[in-house]
């Protein structure tokens, strides 16, 4: 994903085609950016989604491992399902993204979103619980750690 002059993206085009999978052209410059952002709007709001259906699945006795499999190809289904919900389930936190890494992209996100006046309310929600991750010292901990959050006190605490 890249903005810029149309031309200036097509010469790039041919050493792109090295480095990724997909060039897109966006529109003018920043829109590569703006599209980045995006991304990890949908990314994280996923990653936060498929944390708390995890926890729901674990609470309700149901093997959370084998939803991906059950909804795939569905409308429900995507890379951060197919890849976190059992690595979720088995509290694997084996690092692959980090969450202040998000919160960093959050950031971004919502200084866009002031900037266009773009009401935001999920996507304000989800940079506040991570964080909150983030000054509980999960800041370096990988992405399923999120379910840190819905897990909440154990069960055996309640007074």
């Amino acid at each position: 994903m890249a903005g810029g002059e149309r031309n200036d993206f097509e010469e790039a085009r041919a050493v792109m085609r090295h480095l990724c999978a997909h060039f897109t052209y966006m529109g003018p410059s920043g829109a590569g950016q703006t599209t980045k952002l995006i991304n990890q709007v949908l990314c994280a709001l996923n990653f936060m989604a498929v944390a708390e259906a995890t926890q729901l699945a674990l609470d309700a006795g149901v093997d959370a491992a084998a939803i991906p499999g059950a909804l795939k190809g569905g409308r429900a289904d995507s890379a951060i399902l197919q890849e976190f919900m059992g690595k979720m389930a088995r509290k694997d936190f084996s690092p692959t993204g980090r969450i202040d890494n998000m919160v960093k992209d959050l950031e971004g996100v919502q200084d866009l979103a002031r900037h266009t006046g773009t009401a935001m309310p999920l996507t304000s929600l989800c940079a506040e619980i991570h964080r909150l991750l983030t000054s509980a010292g999960l800041g370096g901990a990988d992405n399923a750690a999120l379910m840190k959050f819905f897990e909440g006190p154990a069960k055996g605490d309640a007074a």
